[in-house]
């Protein structure tokens, strides 16, 4: 996943369509889900961090200038997130060069989720000078286990992006 810096986090945390009861910790963009942790034998873990170590990959801008109301409410956008689409795909690559555990492997498009419930209201434009875009040059990803139903996150590892990598 990549989180948003937490100057962005209070911003997403503000606007008034965002769950106010999920801490901002928790926002997140998920760049690649790769299994169930309990449903995988146990040396999936070590395997999958030990080819996150030997991945290298340039930062990369997300920007969300939309609010979309489908079975959540996230945040989006209509640029084609070029860059993270292209790092999604070289990090799919990676990991299946690396021969890594990835059941899933699915690399879902770039959004952010404010309220898992969702709200009826439907898309709003993000705009000046009351609602702007909001986004974030990505510098780390970090391998989390996502515990579903308790709004909780466990982190197993991060890593550093760098520019000299493109």
């Amino acid at each position: 996943m990549a989180k948003p810096p937490p100057e962005v986090q209070a911003q997403i945390a503000a606007l008034p369509r965002n769950d106010p009861s999920r801490g901002p910790d928790l926002l997140h963009v998920t760049l690649i889900s790769l299994y169930d942790l309990h449903h995988v034998p146990p040396e999936w873990l070590p395997a999958t961090i030990a080819a996150l170590d030997s991945f290298a990959a340039p930062p990369f801008p997300l920007r969300f200038d939309r609010i979309e109301n489908r079975k959540a409410v996230t945040l989006r956008t209509r640029e084609p997130l070029a860059e993270a689409r292209a790092f999604q795909k070289a990090l799919v690559n990676h990991l299946l060069r690396e021969k890594a555990p990835i059941m899933d492997g699915t690399t879902p498009e770039p959004h952010i989720t404010i309220n898992y419930r969702g709200d009826r209201l439907g898309s709003q434009t993000l705009n000046a000078p009351k609602l702007p875009p909001i986004g974030w040059t990505v510098d780390e990803i970090i391998l989390t286990e996502s515990i579903v139903g308790k709004t909780t996150h466990v982190e197993h590892g991060r890593w550093s992006l760098r520019a000299d990598a493109a």
